[in-house]
């Protein structure tokens, strides 16, 4: 019988016992690049949020802006009208409007004196001092003689936050 002695080069080895450990590309992502991916998804997403509430706070003052701006408006009509029915009265044209400060409310024929009394909202969607819920808006008309056929009118608005208060000024005149 013949013996054959047992030696290491017998084995089977694969081949890749041989070859030094690389990295295979596409292989993985390392420490590093998911650091910085969570970094940038992180900031992505910060940013957007900021974002959203800039512009949700633009938007809520855009429209407190807007309100202001037509209660404005309507200070303005609601002299120029009470000069066109002294006209149609007969009675001199700024009859009732005389220097000083004023509140005006849609349904009343004159001028009311001033106090920094907030304006309500009603049922049906008018502002009034007289019923509905309190809202956030003053308005204050200030009337001044300018000659004795021109007087200014200035309406100012004020509310809490930003963007307030808001200043229109006409000047009326009697053109009659």
């Amino acid at each position: 019988m013949s013996s054959k002695a047992f030696t290491p080069h017998h084995l089977y080895r694969p081949s890749s016992v041989h070859k030094p450990l690389t990295r295979k590309s596409g292989g993985g992502f390392t420490l590093i690049e998911i650091l910085i991916a969570i970094t940038v998804i992180t900031l992505g997403i910060v940013g957007f949020y900021a974002a959203i509430t800039r512009v949700a706070s633009l938007t809520f003052s855009n429209s407190s802006r807007f309100v202001a701006s037509r209660l404005a408006q309507e200070g303005i009509e609601l002299v120029s009208n009470i000069r066109d029915t002294n006209w149609i009265k007969g009675t001199d044209w700024d009859s009732g409007l005389t220097n000083g400060d004023y509140r005006v409310q849609y349904d009343k024929d004159s001028l009311l004196t001033y106090s920094s009394v907030p304006l309500k909202i009603n049922s049906d969607g008018f502002y009034n001092y007289d019923s509905g819920s309190p809202t956030k808006f003053t308005r204050k008309i200030t009337i001044t003689h300018i000659s004795s056929v021109e007087l200014k009118v200035k309406v100012q608005i004020t509310w809490p936050g930003k963007g307030s208060p808001l200043e229109v000024e006409e000047h009326l005149y009697n053109w009659k």
